[in-house]
């Protein structure tokens, strides 16, 4: 029987507690687990201190962005009844994160949605980038590699666009809009601590242009207006900056995070100026573990045989997706029950 692998937000959160330059076992701390904080910058991005160790609680990968003169915070909600993507309103200091809403993708809350990033377009609507896992279910063999785009005129209701690039192993895409209003799109591969780097005319349809290493990056604009990435590593959040826009990479600081970067991961950062901008992180609560099923909308979808015809019933050691023998139909308490065929009566 093929092993069932579950590919999810609590893998994938996982995923995230293994830094680039020094790898470690998974954490086994999901989304519930973990608590957005924030990090102020007033020099242009070149170092941030933290002003909120809570901005929202059960809430992981944030993006935040300004839309229609308001600061949204999007995430994805570790709830366990709620898992997909989320939105809630920003204070004005970037403290608090308050009313949690989840999105609706043509209409339905999707929970498989996640890793949401954000861009406003020319024409005043919101861009959604996101990965579609398997969050709420278990899949045999590799996780699905699309990320899709969706666009909306109110930041809760998105109409899907479609597919905007494929990459095996992927998660968490996050995009920007360079100086000429072309996009880039970077896009972790976890395993392999690796970063793809992904270019478009129209934020649509993306081609490879580069990769380099790394943990979950952060795309975004440098004062000047080059590129620059920033991504976990062992010694805090890293930032690299990209002299043409995205092709190469050169170091720009080892820890932009300074006094609360241990075992933070997943950055974000929303500009307000050329001096002023906030980071978003998450940071997972010391001791606390997520169930294998927490996320599964079927709890029974991990037992042996689960769901398939003949599954077993009752307690052990026939219960719990353990077939019993076949053939028999004796009747009766063990050992002539269950499924066992009776001896043969001798004549006399």
């Amino acid at each position: 029987m093929k092993a069932l692998i579950i590919s999810s937000a609590l893998a994938l959160a996982m995923s995230t507690a293994t830094f680039a330059s020094s790898p470690k076992p998974p954490n086994p701390a999901g989304p519930n687990c973990h608590i957005i904080q924030s990090a102020a910058s007033k020099n242009s991005g070149k170092s941030y201190r933290q002003i909120s160790s809570q901005v929202i609680a059960s809430a992981s990968v944030p993006d935040a962005v300004i839309f229609k003169g308001e600061k949204f915070l999007y995430f994805v909600n570790g709830d366990f009844d709620s898992h997909s993507i989320h939105v809630s309103r920003l204070s004005g200091d970037n403290k608090i994160a308050t009313n949690k809403t989840p999105i609706k993708l043509d209409g339905k809350i999707i929970g498989d949605a996640v890793d949401p990033d954000l861009v406003v377009t020319d024409d005043g609507r919101l861009r959604l980038y996101y990965y579609v896992g398997m969050f709420t279910r278990p899949v045999a063999g590799k996780k699905p590699a699309d990320f899709y785009s969706a666009i909306s005129d109110d930041g809760i209701n998105f109409q899907v666009e479609g597919v905007v690039a494929t990459v095996e192993g992927g998660t968490d895409p996050t995009v920007v809009r360079r100086q000429d209003g072309t996009y880039l799109l970077a896009i972790p591969q976890g395993e392999r601590m690796n970063i793809e780097i992904l270019e478009s005319l129209d934020g649509r349809s993306f081609r490879k242009i580069s990769s380099l290493r790394g943990g979950i990056p952060e795309l975004t604009l440098s004062e000047k207006g080059e590129v620059e990435i920033l991504f976990q590593d062992r010694n805090g959040i890293k930032k690299l900056r990209s002299p043409d826009g995205g092709k190469t990479w050169k170091n720009a600081a080892k820890n932009v995070l300074k006094g609360a970067s241990t075992g933070v991961a997943s950055p974000s950062v929303i500009r307000f100026d050329d001096k002023n901008r906030t980071m978003f992180y998450f940071k997972a609560r010391e001791g606390c573990t997520t169930p294998p099923t927490a996320y599964l909308t079927d709890k029974n979808a991990l037992l042996p045989n689960a769901g398939h015809s003949g599954q077993a019933k009752g307690d052990p050691p026939l219960g719990h997706g353990v077939n019993p023998a076949p053939m028999g139909n004796a009747k009766g308490k063990p050992p002539l029950g269950d499924g066992v065929t009776p001896p043969k009566k001798k004549n006399n």
